[in-house]
């Protein structure tokens, strides 16, 4: 598994519950969740993404790596952490020193309240002192909530409140209004906000009740971090129901605003669009964003529209040239695996066989992240830098009687990153 992937460790969403166990040495029940990583890599290391963190040694032992506190534990067994290497993970069992006993390893569970559920009713303050209500922030279809760690001491959700400002207009044209949750005070919202130019609304929620109540709370985090929430969206319909909701796995990868806006509406994805020459189809690309920050999820896309009576074979299709989205190699990105759409079976009289093909109009969807380290937000200086993106798409267009020569089309993007916000509050109104 690459460095990227142990982006996992800064990410997750930690659960605490812990309980005195027993009358031995201050020893503690409960559970602990990070991401298991090689029991040879340090805190520092695992919190730089070493790549001998995620790397497998034969004999090594597996630690858990709890990045709220910057803790590493050793586990005792290790059996059920064998094979989850890299994983987001829960364990259970018994604390005594830096070590837990019992070590009872699950994949790391959902976040937040479940779809479906009534979202709860709230009232909180924002950055202009306006109370704001569940109803008041109601748009004709609905509303995205997005839950975030600080608008002061967190870069990262500072740059998604900046890139949801962008995609604001783009929400409401669908009859969404915008809002964000944190235990940040009024005072530092309003700071931020007058700086960034935020206009939709910034609640306090200092007591963390409402992040309690949407069960996001990040129940580890000590000090001035106590009592901040687990970063994402909820979707909440006009009758209150929770619809979606997108809560990343690691709080240094985030969803654009006009990546949920995908997700909502797929047909609303594309910020930038282009059309590229292309045999026996048409075919246009795009990409959700214009502009990205470190840690930003940005999706690449290639919409095909094919002539009448003309189709493309399916990925994994045997004895034929199958359709493939590619994607050329990039140091500061982490590509996810190309989606596809669902395949229609096509039944070929000829040769008496039934082949999964795409026909119409279709799209495929590339997710990227970009590097999310200090040192790659640093590199890229000030004013940022331009990312030019290329890649391909193969593919053998037939119709019913004939299949044309393979195709190879270069495709090509460009993504400016700009620099993270690391600006921070008066020293007056910081989390003490």
């Amino acid at each position: 598994m690459g460095r990227n992937a142990l982006a996992g460790v800064v990410a997750l969403f930690f659960i605490a519950t812990f309980a005195l166990a027993g009358p031995g040495d201050g020893a503690k029940t409960g559970a602990w969740s990070g991401v298991i990583i090689n029991g040879a890599c340090s805190a520092d290391e695992a919190f730089a993404e070493a790549p001998k963190c995620s790397a497998a040694a034969p004999g090594a032992p597996l630690a858990l790596y709890d990045d709220t506190i910057r803790q590493v534990y050793a586990l005792d067994p290790q059996d059920q952490a064998i094979g989850h290497l890299g994983d987001s993970v829960t364990v259970s069992g018994t604390l005594e020193g830096n070590t837990i006993h019992g070590a009872s390893v699950k994949l790391f569970a959902t976040v937040g309240l479940n779809v479906g559920q009534k979202a709860p009713a709230f009232s909180a303050r924002d950055q202009f002192g306006v109370v704001q209500t569940l109803d008041s922030l109601k748009g004709e279809k609905g509303t995205v909530l997005l839950f975030y760690r600080s608008a002061d001491w967190c870069p990262y959700c500072k740059g998604q409140l900046i890139q949801l400002q962008a995609a604001k207009a783009r929400f409401e044209k669908q009859g969404i209004k915008l809002a964000g949750i944190s235990y940040d005070s009024v005072e530092i919202l309003k700071y931020f906000a007058d700086r960034r130019k935020i206009e939709f609304p910034l609640l306090s929620d200092p007591d963390s009740k409402i992040i309690r109540m949407y069960q996001v709370m990040n129940s580890e985090a000590i000090g001035p971090n106590q009592g901040m929430a687990r970063p994402g969206y909820f979707f909440i319909d006009t009758e209150g129901m929770i619809r979606e909701k997108f809560f990343e796995a690691k709080y240094r990868e985030r969803l654009t605003g006009n990546d949920v806006l995908a997700k909502l509406f797929p047909e609303l994805g594309e910020e930038v669009s282009d059309t590229v020459e292309a045999p026996h189809l048409q075919l246009a690309v795009g990409q959700s964003d214009r502009v990205g920050v470190p840690g930003n999820l940005v999706t690449l896309t290639a919409e095909v529209k094919l002539p009448p009576d003309v189709h493309v074979y399916a990925p994994g299709t045997k004895g034929y040239k199958p359709i493939k989205f590619v994607i050329d190699s990039l140091p500061d990105f982490e590509l996810r695996q190309a989606n596809y759409p669902r395949a229609k079976i096509l039944y070929l009289p000829a040769i008496k066989e039934k082949v999964p093909v795409f026909e119409g109009t279709f799209q495929i969807r590339q997710e990227l992240k970009v590097n999310s380290m200090a040192a790659y937000s640093s590199a890229i200086g000030a004013d940022g830098k331009t990312v030019a993106i290329q890649g391909k798409l193969e593919y053998q267009a037939c119709d019913s009687k004939i299949c044309f020569l393979p195709a190879s089309v270069p495709v090509a993007w460009n993504l400016q990153i700009v620099p993270l916000d690391r600006q921070r509050a008066p020293e007056e109104i910081r989390h003490k």
